[in-house]
């Protein structure tokens, strides 16, 4: 979709997500506490939209730009979750065996979505229909989330 032909491209892109997540990592460490971790949810859902922008590019620019968007919702939307998890393991089950689940949890997670990627592309799915059908997943399941922790 982008006309990628080289092979350090990839690379450079790579590196745009990289430092958006440094942006919205420092971000978050300055607009949000333990008390205000709500905030960072929206982050999440604009994560998932701005994938399926990304998704639909075709100017390397406007690709890039969207990398690092994404990387800074990213930061902004994990970075704080980390905390929580690590603060709540820490007062329940203890610090180490909090980040052992959590380790657990974001790796049983990535296994699943390579499955599911890998499972879409093996039916010949287009990549662009392969982003944007991960892009609103991700959007609706941080959504779905979102909703139901506030219904608690």
């Amino acid at each position: 979709a982008l006309g990628i032909t080289t092979h350090t491209l990839p690379t450079l892109l790579n590196a745009f997500v990289a430092i958006g997540i440094v942006l919205g990592a420092a971000a978050a460490a300055w607009l949000v506490t333990l008390k205000t971790v709500k905030r960072c949810m929206p982050a999440g859902i604009l994560m998932g939209v701005a994938v399926v922008l990304f998704a639909l590019q075709h100017q390397l620019v406007n690709a890039a730009v969207l990398l690092v968007a994404i990387g800074m919702l990213g930061g902004f939307f994990v970075v704080p979750l980390n905390a929580l998890l690590q603060d709540r393991g820490k007062l329940t089950v203890g610090a180490g065996n909090a980040i052992a689940v959590q380790n657990l949890g974001e790796n049983s997670a990535m296994l699943l979505m390579l499955g599911l990627y890998s499972l879409v592309v093996k039916l010949g799915t287009p990549v662009v229909a392969v982003g944007i059908g991960f892009g609103v997943l991700f959007a609706l399941a941080i959504g779905g989330l979102w909703l139901w922790q506030a219904r608690r």
